[in-house]
């Protein structure tokens, strides 16, 4: 299985199948904002010269849309890259994760030779984080805690006003804290509830324009610290001109183009209720609300999802098998939120295919 997931690429060449849907990225359905298509297209001579490999202007820009100051900005090839340079800065002997959850957190941490536990959201409690039994495990001497809001698979949010009860039991156990905001644009009041207005030293947010701006190949993610002599470090670590120029064009214009955003969330919100209500008919599934841009099922039935995932591409879509989410099993799947005409096909297969197996 692929570690994050359908393999478009590869099932099309196995398989020899054309024109998959495929729901196991979560990339916004509306595609790339038409300004950034007419800009890239006027700006072939930019390409003929390197980046700012400080990136002055790029930190300006993704600083004032996030209301931080570029000083407190570092850019990187992806948010990927950003947890990996952080982790490698840090280099912490001891880190705790909120799982399951995003697979490179462990991997950037296997990297520096730290030892990894587990904290287990429980489907006993709808995968919602409980503060009380997490300040309990900070008192084991972690160097770091890393956790995704929203997080994925689940699609739950923690709101600012209990964020806060986790950075304050972080900060009294002396262990830092890294968050992973790629998916923030997603939720009601977006940056606002983000942990980065709180601004504490202690803290390390994620950020992407991957997901919710539509361009995972142009890869663009930064990182929002308060410790500036932590910034330096990794500033000190970062390999140069790793964000290109399509990346620094992409921001400049994406992070303008207020229609495009407004539009967007008026989709997703849109779309992930019906998707859910959809959902819900299927007599042998369980979807769980989601406050993002993709959606965490259940299979009731005897089906496993590896089956489903099979399944589903004879049916012409690729649905992400989560079972290789630490602590999930074979039993969940995850789907993206589409338009309305392909999330009506892929309810109605679903649900068709899940009832159908014994």
């Amino acid at each position: 299985m692929d570690l994050h997931g359908g393999n478009i690429y590869r099932i099309a060449r196995e398989r020899g199948v054309k024109d998959l849907l495929d729901y196991s990225a979560n990339i916004n359905p509306l595609g790339i904002s038409e300004k950034l298509k007419e800009r890239v297209a006027n700006s072939w001579e930019l390409f003929e010269r390197y980046p700012d490999p400080h990136y002055i202007e790029l930190r300006e820009t993704l600083g004032k849309h996030s209301g931080v100051k570029k000083e407190n900005i570092v850019v990187g090839n992806g948010a990927t890259e950003v947890i990996f340079l952080y982790c490698k800065t840090v280099n912490p002997k001891k880190a705790l994760i909120v799982m399951p959850t995003f697979a490179e957190y462990e991997r950037a941490l296997n990297t520096v030779g730290c030892q990894v536990d587990h904290f287990k959201l429980l489907e006993s409690e709808d995968f919602k984080i409980d503060v009380d039994r997490l300040r309990e495990e900070l008192k084991k001497d972690y160097d770091l805690l890393i956790m995704c809001n929203p997080n994925n698979p689940t699609g739950k949010f923690i709101k600012l006003e209990r964020m806060r009860e986790v950075v304050a039991a972080a900060r009294e156990s002396n262990t830092k804290l890294m968050v992973d905001e790629a998916f923030i644009e997603f939720v009601e009041g977006d940056y606002t509830e983000s942990v980065a207005t709180l601004e504490e030293e202690h803290v390390f947010v994620v950020r992407a324009l991957t997901k919710f701006f539509a361009i995972p190949g142009v890869r663009l993610g930064f990182g929002i610290c308060n410790d500036m002599e932590l910034l330096e470090r990794i500033e000190a670590h970062r390999e140069p001109w790793t964000v290109n120029t399509l990346a620094e064009i992409s921001a400049k214009v994406l992070l303008e183009d207020e229609e495009y955003i407004e539009r967007s969330k008026r989709w997703i919100e849109s779309e992930k209720e019906y998707m859910y209500s959809g959902l819900s008919e299927g007599h042998k599934i369980k979807p769980y609300k989601t406050e993002t841009n993709f959606i965490l099922v259940k299979l009731l039935g005897g089906i496993t999802a590896g089956e489903l995932r099979d399944r589903m591409i004879d049916e012409g879509v690729v649905i992400r098998d989560a079972s290789n989410f630490p602590f999930l099993g074979d039993k969940f799947i995850r789907l993206a939120v589409k338009g309305r005409e392909t999330n009506s096909q892929v309810i109605e297969r679903i649900v068709r295919v899940t009832n159908e197996a014994r």
